[in-house]
């Protein structure tokens, strides 16, 4: 079974952001009452917190003819016009990694999101005309990790914005039993808390991990969870294989690292560093950024002795 089939298919079954599920339910019902299509939606925040999830919900909501596209395709115009021209009344364009569109690309949706129309420019030299083209109403959802990288009138033509944080442990867990009664599959209490607690606080690293317990489970039944956790390289916390090679990085070195020299140890470039691994280090104050460089806290140096002692 895919991440996908586990998916919720309404609000009441999407477990958490109860403030955004609360507001996203009373304009859904507004729109509905004025005969309207849903205002423009932008989700920001970290991956894996729901936001295709919640796009899927409000097309279901609204019978709604949901087009899933990434950002990077939008590189030049003819990809925003050849995307708009397959769009009917009503319908809800999802654009994931928003922030990705081409900064040539970002204002013709200007048009597009406030008067559903744009503008082309017909002839050449000094026979041109610009001719408006009148495009069927729709959503656009926008889903992005990056919100300082979209041009700020961009960011502001939406009329509904959410904010998605990590979610609380007992909220993970409430996801992972739901998925387990679709998987059929029975797990102690104290075994969904330990697939909780090193989940990051994110369902889809939550669910990715239930999925393998699930494998191990068909193939051994007796086998535990924290050994199955071990086999696949979660460690305590829900620190990964990348997450410790960046901590081992600083063993047998100097106090203070600086971004290449992690670079180089560890072989991963230095943008997926910053994105990837570090964020999630400072959150549970395993990592210090300082003028000198990066630093270790004695949380870290706690686990890795730790670490290297089991």
């Amino acid at each position: 079974m895919k991440q996908q089939s586990l998916r919720p298919n309404n609000l009441r079954e999407f477990i958490g952001k109860n403030s955004i599920k609360k507001n996203l339910m009373t304009y859904i019902k507004a729109a509905k009452l004025n005969h309207k299509q849903l205002d423009h939606c932008l989700f920001c925040g970290l991956p894996g917190t729901g936001k295709t999830t919640l796009a899927m919900i409000i097309a279901k909501n609204f019978n709604s003819n949901l087009k899933i596209v990434q950002g990077n395709i939008f590189q030049k115009n003819i990809d925003v016009y050849n995307c708009i021209l397959n769009i009917k009344e009503n319908d809800i364009l999802f654009i994931d990694e928003i922030h990705a569109i081409n900064q040539s690309c970002y204002e013709l949706f200007y048009n597009l999101m406030e008067d559903f129309s744009f503008d082309i420019v017909i002839g050449k030299d000094f026979n041109t005309k610009i001719t408006r083209i009148k495009i069927p109403h729709f959503t656009l959802i926008g889903a992005t990790t990056s919100l300082s990288n979209l041009p700020a009138p961009f960011e502001q033509r939406f009329g509904i914005v959410f904010y998605f944080d990590s979610y609380k442990t007992d909220e993970i867990v409430k996801i992972v039993e739901n998925c387990c009664k679709k998987l059929n599959l029975t797990l102690k209490l104290d075994d969904i808390h330990l697939i909780a607690n090193n989940s990051k606080g994110i369902p889809r690293i939550a669910l990715m991990i239930l999925l393998r317990v699930n494998d191990y489970k068909i193939v051994n039944p007796k086998s535990s969870v924290a050994k199955i956790l071990e086999e696949i390289g979660i460690f305590k916390g829900g620190l990964n294989q990348n997450d410790m090679k960046y901590l081992k990085a600083f063993v047998n070195n100097q106090k203070f690292l600086g971004i290449k020299t992690i670079s180089q140890i560890t072989q991963f470039d230095q943008k997926f560093i910053e994105s990837k691994i570090e964020p999630y280090l400072i959150q549970i104050k395993y990592l210090v950024k300082t003028n000198n460089g990066r630093m270790l806290s004695n949380l870290a140096w706690d686990f890795l002795h730790k670490y290297h002692n089991d």
